[in-house]
């Protein structure tokens, strides 16, 4: 496929009313105490709970010894939530572990049906970071239940299962619970702007779905694309299809959910190619500014299209 129309094919921005907004996110558990929460395990395995700083204040942690080598263990708390249709829960994770499994546990009243985040060999964050779950990445594990959908949960459990054993410290922080809009791969028509353009090359060419137009920005270094896709959203990747001779050799990716506060999620140092295909699984905002910081050819900056893919369902 020739890479102007890989940008038209790739092209996935799709214009259509914005979703509402629902309720506010709850705070489940901010750790600045830890009591409630209870450790559990199989024979031969050591966990102990306890208290250290978080992202703000206090988080909890506990620590894990697979003394014969294999086993499970970790801790639980009981929380009663009735499930509304979409939701999320998110904390924060970091960890000196080995890459074991890394299980997130959801247990009804019974503490007999489970639905679970099953993550084999994990590859914990040593800092620390923001974990997702969405209702398409709960599963049904195991129980006596017919009716396997997710109504209601009781507790929550976080556990490691061995799977190259050892030992292993777990710190988390900051368990909140959102209820959300239905999901959707539908979105309102996106805004864009840049930091300057030459005439009859304006940054809006950049989603007109055209591949021979294109927006060149004037100068070469320190330059950015901002576009505003009206509400927060999902979306999986980037497809950024430059313009012949004037893509950016090195650039930065950034999200924000108002436009003011940033995050850096992806950076290219060594780009030659016309067209740059960037993975964000589990990507949410709804601001994206990509920042140029140096010219391969050392001429203006020139993009054709920028393709956005839609989300995907891995675990982050």
């Amino acid at each position: 496929m020739k890479p102007r129309k890989a940008v038209l094919f790739f092209f996935a921005l799709l214009v259509l009313d914005s979703p509402i907004n629902f309720t506010q996110v709850k705070t489940l558990d901010d750790f600045e105490t830890i009591s409630g929460w209870k450790d559990f395990s199989a024979d031969a395995v050591e966990i102990k709970i306890s208290q250290d700083e978080g992202i703000t204040g206090k988080c909890i942690n506990f620590t894990y010894d697979f003394t014969k080598g294999t086993g499970y263990g970790g801790i639980q708390k009981f929380f009663s939530i009735d499930m509304p249709e979409n939701f999320e829960f998110t904390f924060y994770l970091k960890a000196e572990s080995p890459s074991n499994n890394f299980e997130i546990k959801f247990l009804d009243s019974t503490g007999q049906n489970v639905w679970w985040v099953n993550n084999r060999s994990y590859d914990f964050p040593k800092d620390w970071k923001k974990i997702k779950i969405k209702k398409r990445h709960i599963q049904f594990a195991w129980g006596p239940t017919n009716d396997q959908s997710l109504k209601r949960i009781d507790r929550v459990e976080f556990t490691i299962a061995s799977v190259f054993g050892g030992k292993g410290t777990i710190w988390i922080d900051d368990l909140k619970f959102e209820e959300l809009p239905p999901e959707t791969n539908v979105y309102p028509e996106p805004s864009i702007t840049a930091s300057s353009f030459l005439k009859d090359h304006t940054p809006d060419i950049i989603l007109d779905s055209i591949a021979s137009s294109y927006w060149e920005s004037d100068g070469s270094k320190d330059q950015n694309v901002l576009i505003d896709f009206k509400t927060k959203r999902e979306f999986g990747g980037l497809m950024i299809g430059w313009n012949n001779g004037l893509q950016a050799k090195s650039f930065d990716i950034l999200l924000s959910e108002d436009g003011n506060n940033w995050e850096k999620v992806y950076s290219v140092s060594s780009n030659k190619s016309e067209l740059s295909f960037i993975r964000l699984p589990e990507a949410e905002a709804r601001f994206l500014k990509i920042n140029l910081l140096e010219s391969d050819s050392g001429k203006n900056f020139g993009i054709r299209e920028i393709g956005v893919k839609v989300k995907t369902n891995t675990f982050p």
